[in-house]
């Protein structure tokens, strides 16, 4: 992922603050307000009170808060990192087909009050939740290949089943393929496996306590159900977690949490195109690098084999010259017949390592042949 770093000094945020609401600061930099009002607090800026832009509209004179000082330590700017996806993604026309219909009121799912029939892929979960031992008031699955992991209260159980029954049968009766994989359930959408799980979130819940090295808070059943996209990473802020809002239940999320699935299904090809797109660029790179490297390697015995060549061309005229000199000593001097035919035949024998080494002439026969190139005496 890419990003883009945006420093901000504690006087620049302080004039910000107090020219406008810090909802238009935090839209500027892309974070929350509560991201800004945590930068002021960590920069000990000073804001507005609650009431003061609206105090402001209306016409009233209100005075800044003076910007304490602060000791030569304090941090005095923070940096606020912009993340940016590194890769196109864009949701093909199928898909959003697809979608519409989904967004389609007359195709709203319904989870109906009493459940039909169970399915199959969650029966022998139903009946492990009750030989399943208790979590903090909850009931957790037991671990198997074909039971899936649930964490539920006894009193959401029922709800839950109802839920996690609907939406498989609604996404078979779509066409996608249902299965569970490593305690997860698993759908199948234009090839990519995409995990998800339905569970009951926990609440923080005070307790009375006798020391202060005794647990402050337990975790207790919210009552809030909870449908996750899980192991899924994208460069693209996608919606993974489908909950109980104020607004509307899970039950009447289920076409959102469909749709979910499809987006991500589609960031899911982008990014692997994207991935591939790399890896063909890096191996196109490694392969040049392996052909310089190889023709480096080759264009280095060449060159060893050249400077040997030249060697022992230098090498073999060298003995020529000698056997010249030789010779023509030789003709000063008045030798017996037996002694001059051993003189003559050390000529020849010479002659023949001269145009040995030569590499321009055919190697004679030697018995040094039998030697390796590395043994061979060196000219």
């Amino acid at each position: 992922m890419n990003y883009t770093d945006y420093k901000i000094t504690r006087d620049d945020l302080y004039e910000k603050v107090w020219t406008k609401p810090m909802v238009e600061i935090a839209k500027e930099y892309e974070v929350s307000d509560k991201a800004i009002a945590k930068i002021c607090d960590k920069l000990n800026v000073p804001v507005p009170g609650v009431g003061y832009w609206q105090k402001l509209e209306v016409g009233e004179k209100l005075e800044r808060k003076r910007l304490p000082d602060i000791p030569p330590t304090h941090p005095t700017e923070h940096t606020i990192r912009k993340n940016e996806p590194s890769y196109e993604f864009e949701i093909s026309e199928e898909v959003n087909a697809l979608i519409e219909k989904e967004k389609n009121p007359a195709n709203k799912i319904i989870v109906q009050e009493k459940r039909g029939s169970t399915h199959i892929l969650i029966r022998r979960t139903e009946q492990s939740l009750e030989k399943s031992y208790r979590y903090s008031g909850m009931l957790c699955s037991q671990q198997a290949e074909d039971i899936l992991k649930i964490l539920v209260s006894p009193n959401a159980k029922g709800r839950a089943f109802r839920i996690i029954n609907t939406i498989i049968q609604e996404l078979e009766k779509r066409g996608y393929l249902i299965y569970i994989n490593r305690s997860f359930l698993c759908v199948k959408m234009f090839g990519v496996e995409l995990k998800f799980s339905l569970n009951e979130r926990m609440k923080k819940a005070r307790r009375e306590v006798e020391s202060l090295y005794d647990r402050q808070y337990d975790f207790i059943p919210s009552g809030i159900l909870a449908l996750c996209i899980e192991d899924f990473y994208s460069d693209y802020p996608l919606l993974r977690n489908f909950l109980d809002i104020k607004s509307a239940k899970l039950e009447d999320r289920l076409n959102e949490f469909i749709i979910g699935l499809l987006i991500a299904s589609q960031a899911y090809i982008a990014k692997e195109k994207h991935w591939e797109e790399i890896r063909k660029v890096s191996n196109e790179a490694e392969r040049k690098r392996n052909e310089i490297l190889e023709a480096i390697e080759n264009e280095k015995k060449k060159l060893q084999e050249f400077k040997k060549n030249i060697k022992k061309f230098h090498s073999s005229n060298l003995i020529r010259e000698y056997i010249a000199r030789y010779k023509m000593k030789l003709l000063d001097e008045t030798l017996a017949p037996d002694k001059k035919q051993v003189i003559i035949d050390y000529i020849e024998w010479a002659q023949k390592q001269a145009d040995r080494l030569d590499p321009f002439i055919e190697s004679p026969i030697s018995i040094l042949d039998n030697l390796k190139n590395s043994e061979e005496e060196d000219w």
